[in-house]
């Protein structure tokens, strides 16, 4: 899945390893060679169980229990979390990554119009479309098929393979089965809808790159600058909006750069419980209270 006006597509799912290309990225780590298109990794850390709200990371020292279940002191990533008592700007990161070329600039160009337009239903028209160029072809399973078929076809080809079925009008249904292995032909494990690929992956990571640039301006994995983060935005003090823009980091219009989206105003209250759930009453630049959730 991803976000197409946003800092990042993510990707939410992929196929597993086949068992032979883990043997060969054992082989390969074990003597420190690496593919160069791959770097999927597995982080540990301890997150406390009582925390519910949105981690912010930052690097501190701390005693903390390793995996041995020992007492160990070190600089490790800790989480911040909090509630903002300062004034705040909304730094939104302009699209990073534009996979799909011509197309995806397209849509990107019909949503804004249709932004501008006040036509929501436009609007969200195209960031679906936008968003299924990069999500579902990820998400496509290789051992799954979906038909659209009647009542009585149906009925005769019903039978353990049948995943889910749903009615969508008075004679048809869309049903999906499952492929058993051995019917996947070499030709079908060439084509690209039945391969998922881990583009969302590397692009998640050439996309954090980028949002790290702006954390680092500001000095926000050492000192809690950070009040929230969402996929393509950062809750700041208006303080460091300075910093970021003697970094070359500010556009309204360039890709991979930040902009304030509250002018002269600012959030000058704000609660943020988890990712997606916060409460932010926001001074506008002609100074208006506004509530914004």
């Amino acid at each position: 899945m991803s976000d197409l006006d946003s800092e990042y597509p993510r990707a939410e799912s992929g196929r597993p390893f086949l068992p032979e290309e883990e043997k060969e990225f054992v082989k390969l780590f074990n003597k420190q060679k690496f593919r160069p298109r791959t770097a999927i990794l597995t982080v540990w850390f301890d997150y406390p169980k009582n925390m519910f709200f949105q981690p912010i990371p930052a690097k501190d020292k701390i005693t903390f229990t390793n995996k041995e279940g020992k007492k160990e002191t070190g600089n490790k990533i800790r989480f911040r979390n909090g509630f903002c008592h300062d004034v705040l700007t909304s730094v939104d990161i302009q699209e990073i990554v534009k996979a799909g070329g011509r197309i995806i600039r397209i849509l990107d160009d019909l949503r804004n119009k249709y932004k501008r337009e006040g036509n929501i239903v436009g609007s969200n028209c195209m960031k679906l479309l936008g968003n299924s160029l990069y999500g579902k072809s990820i998400q496509k399973d290789i051992f799954t098929t979906r038909h659209l078929w009647n009542e009585a076809t149906l009925q005769a080809n019903f039978d353990s393979r049948i995943k889910t079925y749903e009615k969508i009008n008075d004679t048809q249904y869309i049903v999906e089965t499952e492929i058993e292995e051995k019917e996947i032909t070499t030709e079908d494990s060439k084509s690209t809808r039945l391969t998922p690929s881990h583009l969302g992956s590397f692009v998640l990571s050439h996309s954090k790159k980028i949002m790290n640039n702006f954390i680092h301006v500001i000095n926000g994995f050492y000192k809690p600058e950070i009040y929230y983060t969402d996929t393509d935005s950062l809750y700041i003090s208006s303080k460091n909006w300075k910093k970021l823009n003697r970094a070359g980091l500010v556009s309204e219009k360039d890709y991979c750069k930040g902009k304030n989206d509250y002018g002269d105003g600012g959030i000058i209250f704000g609660l943020y419980l988890a990712p997606k759930v916060k409460y932010n009453i926001v001074l506008t630049s002609d100074g208006v209270l506004k509530e914004n959730v």
